[in-house]
């Protein structure tokens, strides 16, 4: 059979060379989808019927588990069973002759892909938007049960695995076997009860045992078994590792080259997509195929699909394959008003206080993410996350805060904020939460946490905390969602974060801060040492303990470096949960509270003691809930202060005691 190179999926002429080197094939990965033959669409088991029938193979059979071992055109039959009964009556030994062969069945032209239940998609035209185009249904089965080339003999999977054992096994007529669904052959890879394996070691004598063609055209060609399985870990890999008669051939998704094949072929049958000038249909293509990047073919028909539907002209790509993701319409990121950015720093400045170097970092990322001029495609917009940062640097000195703020500003309200605490996934089948147990074990019906977090909001913000926390078999997963920009999970479904911003905060490195920073003279470190000591131990990290340098290679630039919290910015941080215990006293209890400049600087001087500058921000809402919010509930529920009521706070003199209407508030009042 000819297979045009440039009008065919590459992986068929792999397939071909396979088979005439005497290799039986075991297809694995996109073998649902539709492929390109000849310029014709079709379905896996139209190629292979296709293949079989033209190279003149004269018995073509395969079988799966629910509809048992069938031929692909009846009139395979009589000369199958033939076979059959040839190889019963010699006890499965040598082959006697046959007489006369069989009649060859009819070679189908190499231009199309014409199979029982794969037929060609052409192009349609003249049709309304309300009933659009469609390609042909995808595969079918071949003969429904009953038909004439049903063999209900060879129903169950033992008895079709002898019978395809016994037709390959003789030389006198080409014959050619497909396994279906080989992946729901046994329940799990690694242990088979004594039927599975049985079973499969009648398929690996089944490879041994297929004869080689002694006459006719296709003399020298041996008889082919070819096993489909669209998830290759779910086939026990004794099976075909180190089997030299097998060759494994994955089937990818449509290429670049692919897609862009596949809008040429049926653009006019998208909202707006006729008539078209060359030059924009070069352009046109030229996006589509850079933003549909890891799609099927039957993506791309649902893309199609959704144009007619919703009316999105095909002339506006990325706007079409957004809503076809994502299910909206409108982008927040394209939405943010360019004042609204450039008033961010002073509003990321209000709610994390005295990082200005790891804000000005935040702003770079987002000016690139909403600017959208890339050098990753010609479209600017790549599967990437729209930002990716790593924040590093001491405890409690805002990171998360500034995700949050970062959220707030971006997408308009909090709830796009996602956290992961990332020490809950120290093991390493930890990776099953995030995207979904497998099949037929616990938890396999919720669903994988990440990826339908990202399902369900995809505009959103992604934060992974502690992520040195986590088990180094989960930094693999986002090493795929910073390269391509999705996530598969256990159900099938594909979750792009391309809309998405990811945040990764640490505390690598705040260990040995203070020993490796702070001079004898006791003298706070310039913020350029800080910077220089978490670099230094993020790098050590990745390439000396877990020695995966193409994830610090793939941060690049975006490790943004916290400073320690300054004495400078203590008291406004200080100001800032006190703002917020003021607020609090007046929805909760209807009541002023006022404090005096003493409690600030009372905070600051504690903070100013041993180790608490280390502890950053999050020391300073401690000592106030100890120093402030305790003592003055307790005051509250002794002395029931009446709504509306002012209370003025201030400090008792030489001590950390807190004086409420110039009253002392005892400790153990």
């Amino acid at each position: 059979m000819d297979i045009c190179r440039e009008t065919s999926s590459q992986w068929m002429t792999e397939f071909h060379n396979q088979l005439v080197r005497g290799k039986h094939v075991l297809l694995h990965g996109n073998v649902a989808d539709q492929f390109l033959l000849n310029g014709e669409y079709c379905s896996l088991a139209g190629f292979l019927d296709t293949y079989f029938r033209s190279e003149g193979f004269e018995v073509v059979g395969r079988y799966d588990i629910a509809d048992g071992l069938r031929l692909v055109s009846p009139d395979m039959q009589p000369v199958f069973q033939g076979l059959i009964n040839a190889r019963r009556r010699t006890g499965g030994g040598a082959v006697s002759p046959m007489g006369e062969p069989a009649p060859r069945a009819a070679n189908v032209p190499a231009g199309g892909a014409h199979g029982c239940d794969g037929t060609p998609i052409s192009p349609s035209t003249g049709r309304a938007p309300s009933s659009p185009a469609t390609i042909p249904p995808g595969p079918q089965p071949t003969m429904a049960p009953g038909s004439a080339s049903q063999l209900p003999s060879f129903r169950s999977v033992d008895e079709a695995v002898r019978a395809i054992r016994l037709i390959l096994a003789q030389a006198e007529v080409p014959a050619a076997m497909i396994m279906d669904f080989a992946d729901m052959l046994v329940s799990d890879p690694e242990r088979q009860d004594d039927s599975e394996r049985e079973v499969l070691t009648q398929l690996k004598k089944t490879m041994q045992s297929a004869r080689i063609l002694t006459a006719g055209p296709l003399q020298g060609r041996r008889n082919a078994l070819v096993i489909v399985a669209g998830h290759l870990g779910a086939v026990p890999r004794w099976l075909y590792v180190d089997n030299p008669m097998v060759a494994l051939v994955h089937v990818p998704r449509p290429s670049r080259e692919e897609r862009q094949c596949f809008l040429r072929r049926f653009i006019a049958n998208f909202h707006e997509g006729s008539p078209i000038s060359a030059e924009r249909l070069r352009r046109v293509t030229e996006e589509f195929s850079d933003i549909t990047d890891g799609l099927t073919c039957w993506d791309l028909e649902s893309i199609r699909r959704t144009s007619l539907a919703e009316q999105i002209s095909i002339q506006r790509p990325k706007k079409l394959v957004d809503y076809f993701k994502y299910g909206r319409r409108d982008d927040p990121w394209e939405n943010l008003d360019p004042a609204k950015i450039r008033k961010a720093r002073g509003r990321l400045q209000s709610r994390v206080i005295g990082q200005p170097q790891a804000i000005e970092a935040v702003l770079k990322t987002l000016a690139c993410a909403v600017g959208g001029i890339s050098s990753s495609g010609s479209s600017g917009e790549g599967g990437q996350p729209k930002g990716v940062l790593w924040f590093c640097g001491p405890t409690g000195v805002g990171k998360t805060e500034l995700a949050k703020a970062l959220t707030e500003l971006i997408f308009g309200d909090e709830s796009a904020f996602a956290r992961f605490d990332m020490s809950e996934y120290k093991q390493e089948h930890s990776t099953e939460r995030l995207t979904g147990s497998p099949p037929g074990y616990v938890g396999f019906e919720q669903g994988g946490q990440l990826t339908g977090r990202c399902l369900e909001r995809p505009f959103s913000l992604f934060l992974f905390d502690e992520i040195d926390k986590a088990h180094p078999r989960v930094l693999d997963l986002f090493l795929q969602i910073l390269e391509d920009g999705r996530l598969t999970d256990s159900h099938g479904k594909t979750a792009f974060f391309s809309k998405a911003c990811l945040v990764f905060t640490s505390n690598i490195g705040g260990s040995t801060l203070e020993a490796a920073v702070l001079g004898s003279d006791g003298q706070l470190p310039e913020y350029s040492a800080i910077r220089d000591h978490y670099l230094a131990q993020v790098r050590r990290h990745f390439v000396d303990v877990l020695g995966r340098p193409e994830l610090l290679n793939r941060l690049g630039d975006n490790i943004v470096v916290f400073d320690i919290v300054r004495p400078e910015s203590m008291p406004a941080i200080c100001r800032k949960f006190l703002a917020a215990l003021t607020a609090s006293a007046r929805e909760k209890r209807d009541i002023q509270l006022e404090f005096g400049d003493e409690v600030v600087e009372m905070i600051c001087g504690l903070m100013c003691q041993g180790e608490n500058f280390t502890m950053g921000g999050r020391r300073i809402k401690t000592l106030v809930r100890e120093h402030i919010e305790a003592p003055l509930n307790r005051w509250i529920l002794l002395n029931g202060p009446e709504p509306g009521q002012r209370l003025v706070l201030g400090v008792e003199d030489d001590s950390a005691r807190i004086l409420i209407n110039g009253e002392r508030v005892p400790n153990d009042q």
